[in-house]
């Protein structure tokens, strides 16, 4: 191995050594005005082609930079994403409390103000039939079953009757017995 790049190297040596000569000739036969203009002329090139690529990396590193932390956000929020569908997925409707009909028909008679509400809770569904209350206590209704029970309702039905504010209100729920 050593000795081919002892003959490797003595091959360009002989194809070297003639041109070298020449040039060392012709720089010699430069006047010092000439030989000083070249030398800045290649100082120039040289600082020129350490710059460009000193700059072309500081690009490179500043854009790897940017893709590694676009990567790593992508990553934490597909962490994130992961664990809200994990724990999303365990949450079964309606386990935060179960409806009975005495405590649903006592909070629709509370909220909307009304003596016997039309309550029926039959094959998983809660149907509430209100026919003249006011819209604002639907709504609070509405909030009133969200956060007591867990429960949104899968059909409303809000019409609104001749007098300002009020509305006949029906909604199904599902609900787990």
């Amino acid at each position: 191995m050593i000795a081919k790049l002892k003959l490797q190297n003595e091959r360009l040596q002989q194809l070297l050594k003639p041109k070298l000569k020449l040039l060392v000739t012709r720089w010699q036969l430069l006047q010092t005005r000439e030989q000083q203009l070249l030398i800045a002329m290649a100082v120039f090139i040289v600082a020129s082609v350490v710059f460009y690529s000193v700059t072309g990396l500081m690009k490179y590193n500043n854009r790897l930079s940017r893709d590694v932390e676009n990567l790593n956000q992508f990553t934490l929020f597909s962490k994130q994403a992961a664990n809200w569908y994990k724990v999303l997925n365990k949450v079964q409707a309606n386990t935060f409390n179960q409806v009975n009909l005495t405590q649903a028909k006592a909070d629709v008679a509370q909220i909307l103000q009304v003596k016997d509400p039309d309550i029926l809770i039959q094959d998983d569904q809660m149907t509430i039939n209100v026919p003249n209350v006011q819209y604002n206590q639907v709504v609070t209704l509405l909030e009133q079953f969200r956060r007591s029970y867990a429960l949104f309702p899968t059909q409303v039905n809000v019409i609104r009757q001749s007098k300002a504010g009020y509305v006949s209100f029906n909604a199904i729920f599902w609900v787990k017995q």
